[in-house]
């Protein structure tokens, strides 16, 4: 069973003072100033970062977060091949795509196993409600 996650408390180590666990984020993108401003939108997480998917699953193989936000278009491996890949080592593994290209990319990395995208740009209101909900999927 997994841990109830919830990122609107504030964290003292790897727990919040309800004994909610700190949720472990990777942060997936080629463009380091997207990954800064979600590791401000999201800073009562324990934060991982790749700067590639080839990155990404070598760091999932590691460190196995919680919740991976997952840009499509990177070089090396992109987001679409990085995603079967983890979702080939951890078939739970959550997977949020994050994407200027919804309507094309967003759907091949939905049908790669993404379990949403997220449109760029996006507020940290619509980041936080979709990973608490994906995260947390048996809660109301």
């Amino acid at each position: 069973m997994r841990e109830k996650f919830k990122l609107a408390h504030n964290y003292d180590n790897n727990k919040n003072n309800d004994g909610v666990k700190r949720m472990k984020i990777m942060i997936v993108d080629d463009d380091d100033s997207i990954r800064e401003i979600l590791k401000v939108m999201l800073k009562n997480c324990e934060i991982v970062e790749a700067s590639d998917g080839l990155e990404a699953i070598e760091i999932y193989k590691q460190l196995r977060p919680d919740v991976i936000l997952m840009d499509v278009m990177m070089p090396r491996v992109d987001g679409i091949e990085a995603t079967k890949e983890i979702l080939k080592l951890d078939p739970n593994a959550v997977v949020i795509g994050l994407t200027a290209f919804a309507k094309g990319k967003g759907k091949d990395l939905l049908k790669a196993g993404a379990r949403r995208i997220i449109e760029k740009p996006f507020t940290r209101k619509k980041i936080i409600e979709i990973i608490e909900k994906l995260a947390n999927p048996n809660s109301d």
